[in-house]
């Protein structure tokens, strides 16, 4: 008897062990990409665990007790394209949610299997998009979980400063591109939007780290050129930011602490009968910790915190309402030593304080009507202030204002559309958007001299059209038409958008896209001192040509060429007809004379891309860029662009161990790497003499940007260790930016401390270390 009690006792003890073993649960819905509908009966697999399930009358899937690890996730339904999730990460201490969603698959087509490491395929087209998800921002080194920052390793994409998320993509100045949360266009969400620039003044688009936390987003979208009709005033691209939902069934809780901030996340049911969930983040900069170590990290203090919310309410019949915001303020303050011997540059004699804030509130609601028709409607207010106080210290170190900045920036903006499914595989999407633009500026230079001043705004109007459908059971077309019309300037523009894929064998599709696209100006421009003309100004158009091959190499793996051309017209330049000045070269800057809407510019290029998704421990995206950026001034002079790099070279590559210490811990080491090595951009040359005789730079304009700038080259390094337990998980990483400690030139500039032209450099080695721990 006691044998037997033994021998029972033994063979329980591996069956104890494995019901101890961290595991998780991964559910989530299927629903139809159109019309949002469940797909009931759809069926949801993990090879690599031989496990599966079924959609219930709802859409919802259900697969409990994972081992926490890495899979790939196979999604299908009948009549409907299959889908390859191939970075589905089940970790302890947190649900893994996904909302996914198929596309119909045409009559007549094989099957055909699309891979993706996103949680859903809401793209109007595949040309020159990228989706950006938050596990990304974890696992590619140096990001500090910054989406934008993520954007630099794609084709095409460089960072204009290392200091800043300011994006160059395809050689266009960061002005070009359009930051949307929710799909409604807001003001720039960045802290400190004056990080790494010449002037020292904000930006329109960047800024040292985005405000909205990477633990709030789901799945973004980024797209780079030639982009749908629903997407307007953009001329380089979209960065599309979307909130995830939290958790609707069990609260959970994230706390990250490292060198440069400390945060924490909560999500959870606010009621678990009709699925309403909240998920909340705020976070506290603790960069002067890197300082303290001696770190350089731009001769400045910088501190910002943020708070930012997502409220989701499922109402009935498949409808949802959701209540969203963020908020945040940040300041970079410089103050001179109090003796003179030891300024070594002009700034060292000056006390600078630099202060933002930004805020946006909104919500929408979406609601399926009938079987195959869709309505969403979405508003938000968005609003972005600066202020900069620049002080020269006297001979008795008492400060003197000489440089004052103030800007104001509001955008009022619903957006709204019915998505009706047609035929078979074909949609028809009617929307518009409409916008209440304000701003407010003032900008003072050596006390006296006005810059820039004004304040106004005006109504933005853009109502579009898309049809998307299938020509034959192998190539899709959309095509589409947007309109914008600006009331401060009286301008509008009529923009047809048209673009197709053939997909002539499974693994092969060709893609070929037009697109005519227009943007409003930077405010600087609108509100010129002493120029009047400027609130005249009217938009800035550009036609966009993209062609793109992609051959699936394996189910995780692909290749994909892209060629576009761009070429840009009605650009502002001085009405002087000797004169090189040009908008597609101007990130925070001022102007001091009239300006027409009379110049042009173009940008063309080549792109490679080599991408393995995350599988088997392993994965890796390579790219390079060969391209061309120019413009004409007023003088009609063809001169390269100020970010005319002429290349860009990109690889990271990441791997993953992972080891079972115990029946009840996971252990992973992880390490990814990447390498960047790019042209550098263009600088104007300096006329020393008449610098030293005026007291400020005088520039060889007639000589604009003929001056290169060394090649860039960073080196960026991420290590972790994480550790999966029964009921949470903990990550420590050591990010390094700039593993290498290179120096990058960043611009040039006259010091009249020094009298003479001095080089300014990028950021050097960063380290940073954080601690994560899920709950």
């Amino acid at each position: 008897m006691k044998r037997r009690f033994l021998q029972a006792i033994l063979l329980a003890l591996p069956l104890v062990a494995f019901a101890q073993a961290p595991t998780q649960t991964i559910r989530g819905r299927i629903t139809d990409a159109d019309s949002r509908q469940p797909l009931v009966g759809a069926t949801v697999a993990i090879p690599d665990l031989n496990r599966g399930t079924v959609t219930d009358t709802a859409g919802y899937f259900r697969l409990e007790e994972v081992p926490v690890g890495r899979y790939s996730l196979e999604a299908r339904h009948v009549g409907y394209e299959e889908l390859l999730l191939a970075e589905v990460l089940a970790e302890s201490g947190k649900e893994t949610i996904l909302n996914l969603e198929l596309k119909e698959r045409p009559m007549g087509l094989e099957a055909v299997e699309v891979s993706a490491s996103r949680s859903d395929i809401r793209v109007p087209h595949p040309l020159s998009v990228q989706t950006i998800t938050v596990e990304e921002t974890r696992r590619f080194p140096a990001t500090f979980y910054d989406p934008a920052r993520l954007s630099t390793a794609f084709a095409g994409v460089v960072n204009d400063n290392d200091q800043a998320n300011g994006l160059v993509v395809r050689g266009n100045s960061p002005n070009s591109l359009i930051w949307r949360l929710e799909g409604l266009d807001i003001v720039n969400p960045n802290h400190t939007s004056n990080a790494g620039t010449f002037s020292d003044r904000p930006t329109r688009n960047g800024g040292g780290v985005n405000i909205l936390s990477a633990q709030m987003l789901g799945t973004s979208h980024f797209y780079t050129g030639a982009f749908p009709a629903s997407y307007g005033n953009a001329l380089s691209g979209v960065l599309d930011m979307r909130l995830r939902s939290g958790n609707d069934e069990r609260h959970e809780q994230i706390l990250q602490a490292g060198l440069i901030g400390i945060g924490l996340s909560a999500e959870g049911p606010i009621s678990r009968q009709s699925g309403a969930s909240y998920l909340a983040n705020y976070r506290y900069s603790t960069v002067g910790l890197i300082t303290s170590l001696g770190v350089d990290f731009g001769d400045e203090q910088i501190n910002f915190q943020d708070l930012s919310f997502n409220l989701s309410f499922p109402g009935k019949n498949g409808g949802c309402f959701t209540l969203f915001g963020l908020g945040g303020i940040s300041e970079n303050l410089f103050e001179a030593e109090r003796d003179s011997s030891l300024w070594e540059f002009a700034k060292d004699g000056f006390d600078i304080t630099f202060r933002s804030k930004m805020g946006a509130l909104g919500g929408s609601y979406e609601l399926p009507v009938g079987q195959r028709t869709l309505w969403h409607t979405a508003v938000a207010v968005s609003a972005a202030n600066s202020s900069r106080i620049g002080e020269r210290l006297d001979s008795e170190y008492v400060p003197v204002r000489e440089e004052k900045d103030e800007q104001t920036e509001a955008k009022y903006t619903l957006h709204s559309f019915v998505n009706r499914k047609l035929a078979h595989a074909a949609s028809l999407r009617l929307g518009f958007r409409l916008t209440r633009q304000y701003y407010d500026m003032l900008s003072v230079a050596r006390a006296v001299d006005t810059l820039a001043s004004g304040d106004g705004g005006g109504l933005l109007l853009q109502p579009y059209l898309s049809w998307s459908g299938m020509l034959s059971p192998a190539i899709r077309i959309n095509a589409g038409l947007h309109f914008m019309y600006f009331s401060f300037s009286g301008s509008s523009a009529l923009e047809p958008r048209i673009s197709m894929e053939w997909r002539f064998t499974p693994r092969d599709r060709l893609s070929l896209a037009y697109g005519l696209h227009s943007q409003l100006q930077p405010a600087q421009l609108y509100f010129i001192h002493n120029a009047n003309e400027g609130r005249q100004l009217g938009l800035t158009r550009a036609h966009h040509i993209v062609m793109s091959y992609r051959r699936q190499l394996g189910p995780a793996t692909s290749l994909q060429a892209e060629a576009y051309y761009q070429s840009l017209f009605d650009v502002p330049i001085a009405a002087d007809a000797r004169n090189s000045f040009s908008a597609l070269n101007l990130t925070e800057g001022f102007v001091n004379h009239a300006l027409v809407n009379e110049g042009t510019g173009m940008n063309y290029g080549l792109e490679v891309t080599l991408q393995r998704l995350f599988t088997d421990g392993v994965f890796y995206l390579l790219n390079g860029t060969l391209y061309q950026s120019k413009y004409k001034g007023s003088d009609g002079v063809e001169r390269d662009t100020r970010f005319n790099g002429n290349y860009i070279l990109n690889s990271t590559l990441g791997k993953e161990w992972a080891k079972q210490k115990k029946a009840s811990r996971l252990v992973a080491w992880g390490a990814s790497i990447r390498l960047v090595y790019l042209g550098g951009f263009r600088d104007t040359p300096i006329d020393v003499e008449a610098s030293a005789g005026s007291g400020e730079a005088v520039f060889l304009q007639e000589k604009a940007f003929s001056v290169q700038q060394p090649a860039y080259f960073r080196t960026d390094l991420r290590v972790y260790r994480k550790w999966n337990r029964q009921k949470f998980n903990s990550t420590l990483a050591l990010d390094i930016q700039n593993l290498a400690n290179t120096q990058n030139v960043a611009f040039s500039y006259y010091d009249t401390q020094q009298m003479k032209v001095v080089e300014k450099y990028q950021l050097g080695i960063i380290p940073i270390l954080t601690y994560r721990i899920e709950f």
